[in-house]
């Protein structure tokens, strides 16, 4: 019992430290976006003194409304194609994987790009997009919704096969369902937990990759994301931390209120889907 209590007083005390290592940062970003940059210098811990406004009202000037509609489409969109189309293919590949070939050998070289790393491709991918002429909006959006295959299916299968049963498409097959009625209508929603667990992993990815729009969207200051914003703002603007920080927190509510809406899946989909 000893150990036990010991054991529990530690897990609680590691988990108390995490919190405050991760709760310090956000909390200077908060109070750092509404005092004014002399004393941001000058008492970088110290509370607001006087509050302002000023720094997201400059930020407004500045037109960040615009990048922010950009970051917001990206995701959204990107994020409603990975839902259309990775679990449909995940599906079909969880259903035949074990009587037929191909589907084992098409599901292996798809999650291989697991192992990829994105500096890897990076060149290579701006040269095509390049080529192409995807250096746009657009082309982010394919570009995020390719890479996101691997990790997002190799999540959808396991989930698939071991909490949708195959009973289900056998009695919808034989109440007269098509395959794509019973696809949609039954095992999409069976789906939630893991729809709820990719949108955040994949929203918290694309809402704050900084990678990918800088080699894809740099070329047109129109078209640039929030985190490309914040980074030419901030090195066009080096010594005025009130404005930077105010877009940092701009940055990280909308990814927050995301984030604790679908919180309660995630651990149920993360759990279920690794599992094989």
């Amino acid at each position: 019992m000893k150990t036990k209590k010991k054991s529990a007083i530690f897990n609680y005390l590691f988990l108390f430290v995490g919190a405050v290592l991760i709760l310090i940062p956000l909390i200077l970003t908060i109070t750092s976006s509404v005092k004014e940059t002399k004393q941001i210098q000058t008492d970088f811990l110290g509370l607001p003194s006087p509050l302002t406004w000023d720094n997201f009202t400059r930020l407004l000037d500045d037109g960040i409304s615009q990048y922010f509609f950009n970051s917001v489409t990206i995701t959204v969109v990107s994020i409603l194609l990975i839902l259309l189309f990775v679990p449909m293919a995940a599906y079909s590949i969880a259903r035949n994987i074990s009587k037929r070939r191909a589907f084992g050998i098409l599901y292996t070289l798809l999650i291989l790009g697991i192992f990829v790393p994105f500096q890897i491709i990076m060149i290579p991918i701006a040269s095509l997009m390049t080529k192409l002429n995807l250096s746009s909006i657009t082309g982010l959006i394919i570009l995020y919704l390719a890479y996101s295959v691997p990790q997002t299916l190799f999540l959808y299968v396991g989930y698939i096969k071991n909490t949708v049963p195959v009973d289900i498409d056998e009695a919808a097959e034989i109440d007269g369902a098509s395959k794509l009625r019973m696809y949609f209508q039954i095992i999409f929603p069976l789906m939630k937990p893991m729809h709820a667990t990719v949108l955040i992993v994949n929203a918290l990815w694309i809402w704050n990759d900084f990678l990918l729009p800088l080699i894809i969207l740099n070329k047109d200051a129109s078209n640039w994301s929030l985190p490309l914003f914040q980074y030419n703002y901030s090195s066009q603007y080096l010594n005025d931390f009130g404005p930077s920080f105010a877009s940092y927190v701009v940055g990280i509510v909308v990814i927050l209120i995301v984030y604790l809406v679908f919180q309660k899946n995630i651990i149920s989909g993360m759990t279920n889907g690794s599992v094989k």
